[in-house]
């Protein structure tokens, strides 16, 4: 059989590029060497989205919920079932009566052509804001007027590499390489984390941080970088806005006051802040656990700010590294213009409080990219809404816990079974993923299923292309400007030509006042403080009832919900958080908070910050998560789920 190129859809830092074949026992899957970041090799998770084309789990036909069980229809009943609710939801309630829940389960172009059908029947209840990264995303807005990071390889001309959250030995392999080469040219590696993840191993200094308490060690950084007179004073005057109110902001943070508050001692403290400011270039490279909190964006904000008084934005080698805007603006987009539509929206941690308040009421909803009874905060809460949910669909590979809670599920194609245009707002590479075989079973595209969705609702004019041509129509500007084709994005992944090596090395900042601000007008509106600073949120109530701080982090081999094949949940304490308890690895605990309660495996290891509680999400048992003991709670910016923003009780079941 021949080999097809195609790419990785999922969610993920490393945009992977793949070659596949088809063969008698399934797909052969291998990276693509022509792509330079994942270089030939790839992780766990794209082999598992290879294994899912023909696993015995694998949704091959449309199904109705019929008691307890499932009717098989055909495409056509199906169509007809859905255009009769959509057009009854309308008549009766209007386009509001409808939920959209999607968020980004598949990176795909051609993915947001659910989106456009929404849009196209007037605008629907839909999310906004994040479930990931949007305080940081927001916050990096305002201090730079956009979010842009240096190419990957440009890491190793650093002196100082900074593991800010991030564990890239986990979650990001592909950027292991680019760490240790610049390593192996002299540079540091630090890790700042609460629990001594696997990046550490490969670290020069590991930096031990209470959860949550990341933007007062960043504070009193700049604290002691100010004391000491260490502060780039040239850059500061070219570059910096609010950089007097920044100073007298970091005062209040004293070395004293910073050891109490995150657990780093005042030799740590002095000695990074030496480095940062002394040993430069220096790339912080940020994880998306430090802003799950309600505090996530000022975190990140006081990060953004060691980075700029220190000099170390805009130059080889350093920059706080997050993700980019680079696509933004140059791809067409296959929505549609907002004129034409409005959608109620309600913001990702409050979406169930919201939508059991909402007038209109949910009448119908539709699920794409996305599990929300696993994914979303309060789960509990979340089973109630979607008990109240007349008539629920869900569009899908497998039978999610979402999907066996619905009325009607939807076979849709894998990566591998249709052709796709696939660009994440990490990795600078444009891939073509071409399709490798027919769909299985009567699985359908998405973009096909849509399109003849909108024909049975009068809405053709609306999609007028094959997947092809709406490829073609989001890579026209690239064609227009640069002279890139399809046939050439079918040779091999390319590296888009209007992304920089180096992020603001003309330090062109799209902030009102034209320089990186550490103080903000902007700030202050959207999260009443105009320079960076720290709060914690815990109230002394909620501390003696719950002592413990919960983390529920990404698990090594799944991505979210995806991929897991076993049930149940493995909790890792420190070996005195387990002698207080008098609990062992392999007992069995009830981990407890304020919202929900489970039972869980315990796994001691010294690995784990003292007053951590680590739970790993995504796995579930009888169809919950660990969300079921998370409340949703706004970040402070940028509408983001404060995941991380919880305290529990652990006791011996």
């Amino acid at each position: 059989m021949a080999v097809v190129r195609s790419a990785c859809p999922l969610n993920c830092p490393d945009g992977c590029a793949f070659l596949v074949e088809k063969t008698e026992k399934g797909l052969r899957l291998q990276g693509d060497p022509l792509n330079p970041i994942t270089q030939g090799f790839i992780c766990s998770k794209g082999q598992a989205l290879a294994r899912r084309v023909y696993s015995p789990d694998r949704l091959l036909f449309p199904l109705l919920r019929q008691g307890a069980g499932w009717k098989r229809l055909t495409w056509d009943e199906a169509y007809a079932l859905l255009a009769e609710k959509i057009k009854q939801t309308l008549e009766t309630v209007g386009s509001w009566g409808i939920l959209h829940h999607y968020d980004y389960g598949h990176n795909g172009a051609l993915r947001e052509l659910d989106q456009r059908f929404f849009q196209a029947l007037g605008g629907v209840t839909e999310p906004r804001g994040s479930m990931c990264w949007g305080a940081g995303y927001r916050a990096q807005e305002l201090d730079f007027g956009g979010v842009f990071t240096n190419a990957r390889e440009d890491l190793e001309e650093a002196q100082t590499l900074v593991l800010w959250g991030r564990d890239p030995a986990v979650t990001n392999i592909h950027l292991m390489p680019h760490l240790l080469r610049a390593k192996k040219r002299g540079a540091r590696l630090i890790v700042i984390n609460p629990n001594r993840v696997k990046s550490a191993d490969f670290a020069d200094d590991f930096i031990q941080v209470r959860p949550g308490t990341d933007a007062a060690l960043a504070l009193g950084l700049g604290n002691i970088i100010m004391r000491q007179g260490w502060q780039d004073s040239l850059f500061i005057q070219k570059y910096v806005y609010g950089f007097e109110a920044f100073a007298d902001q970091v005062k209040k943070f004293s070395l004293e006051r910073v050891e109490e508050i995150t657990g780093v001692g005042v030799s740590q403290l002095t000695e990074l802040a030496q480095r940062i400011s002394q040993s430069r270039p220096v790339s912080f490279i940020l994880g998306y656990g430090l802003q799950r909190y309600v505090n996530g964006g000022n975190t990140v904000r006081a990060i953004d700010a060691l980075a700029a008084i220190s000099g170390n934005i805009g130059c080889t080698g350093a920059g706080v590294q997050y993700a980019h805007q680079y696509h933004r603006g140059k791809l067409n987009s296959v929505l549609l213009s907002p004129e034409r539509y409005q959608a109620r929206t309600y913001p990702h941690p409050m979406l169930a409080e919201e939508l059991l308040k909402a007038d209109p009421k949910v009448q119908l909803a539709f699920v794409t990219r996305s599990n929300p009874l696993v994914q979303q905060p309060n789960s509990s809460l979340w089973r109630e809404v979607w008990r109240q949910i007349p008539f629920k669909v869900v569009l899908d590979t497998v039978i999610t816990e979402t999907a066996r809670q619905a009325d009607l599920v939807l076979p849709i194609a894998t990566v591998f079974e249709e052709e796709e245009l696939i660009t994440t707002s990490w990795s600078p590479l444009i891939h073509y993923s071409q399709k490798i075989l027919d769909p299985q079973g009567e699985t359908k595209p998405e973009p096909i299923l849509f399109t003849e969705l909108a024909q049975r609702l009068g809405l053709e004019q609306d999609f007028p292309y094959t997947p092809r041509e709406w490829i073609r129509f989001v890579i026209e500007p690239l064609e227009q400007t640069y002279g890139i084709t399809l046939e050439q994005l079918a040779q091999g992944p390319l590296y888009a030509p209007y992304i920089p090596k180096v992020a603001w090395a003309e330090k062109d900042f799209k902030t009102p006042s034209g320089k990186i601000e550490l103080f903000s007008e902007k700030a202050k509106e959207e999260m009443g403080e105009a320079v960076a600073t720290y709060v914690s949120t815990a109230s002394q109530e909620e501390e003696a009832e719950f002592p413990w701080y919960l983390l529920t982090p990404h698990p090594p081999k799944g991505i979210h919900s995806q991929f897991h094949e076993e049930e149940g949940f493995t909790v890792f304490i420190h070996p005195d958080l387990a002698e207080k308890y008098d609990l062992t690895s392999e007992d069995q605990a009830i981990v407890e908070t304020r919202y929900g309660q489970l039972v869980a495996l315990v796994a001691v290891s010294e690995d784990i910050q003292s007053e951590t509680v680590v739970l790993p999400e995504g796995k579930t048992a009888d169809g919950l998560g660990v969300n079921q003991l998370i409340k949703g709670k706004l970040s402070d910016v940028g509408e983001s789920t404060s995941y991380y923003d919880m305290r529990c009780q652990i006791r011996k079941r």
